[in-house]
C-alpha cells in the first residue's frame, strides 16, 4: 500500500497559485525552486493546460484530477495535502467515481513534455538543510 504525499504539489495543481501569489514567511514555497521563475511559469501553464484536459474530457476541476490520478497510480490508497481548512477538502468528492483512460495518461505526459524544459525532481522534497 501507498500513502502519498504532496497529492497536489504544495498547491501548484489546486488551481489556486498564480505568479502575482506572494508567499510570506516560513513558507517552504520561497525556496522551492518550482516556485522560482523560470520554471514557475513553465509549470503554471502546464497546469494551465491539465486543467483545460480535466474540464474537457471529464468536467472535474484540476485539484480533482491531481487526486484521481494518485489515487490510480499502483496500489495508492490515500492522497494526502496540506489542506488549512475544512472547506478544503470539500472538492475530494469530486475525485471519486470517475477513471481516467489511456488517453488521458498519453495526453497528460505530452502536456508536461511540452511545458516543463526544467523540472524538478524529487530531490526538493524536504527543504535543504
Amino acid at each position: 500500500m501507498v500513502l502519498a504525499y504532496g497529492t497536489v504539489c504544495r498547491g501548484l495543481l489546486s488551481g489556486e497559485v498564480t505568479v502575482k501569489r506572494e508567499l510570506k514567511g516560513d513558507d517552504l514555497r520561497r525556496i522551492d525552486p518550482k516556485f522560482q521563475e523560470p520554471r514557475l511559469s513553465q509549470y503554471l501553464n502546464a497546469v494551465d493546460q491539465l486543467a483545460r484536459l480535466a474540464k474537457e474530457r471529464h468536467g472535474k476541476s484540476i485539484l480533482a484530477f491531481a487526486i484521481r490520478w494518485v489515487l490510480v497510480r499502483g496500489d495508492c490508497m490515500a492522497a494526502l495535502w496540506g489542506a488549512r481548512s475544512a472547506e478544503q477538502l470539500d472538492p475530494c468528492q469530486e475525485a471519486f467515481g470517475w477513471k481516467l483512460s489511456a488517453e488521458d495518461y498519453a495526453a497528460v505526459d505530452q502536456i508536461l513534455a511540452e511545458t516543463i524544459k526544467d523540472p524538478v525532481g524529487p530531490d526538493f522534497m524536504a527543504p535543504p538543510e
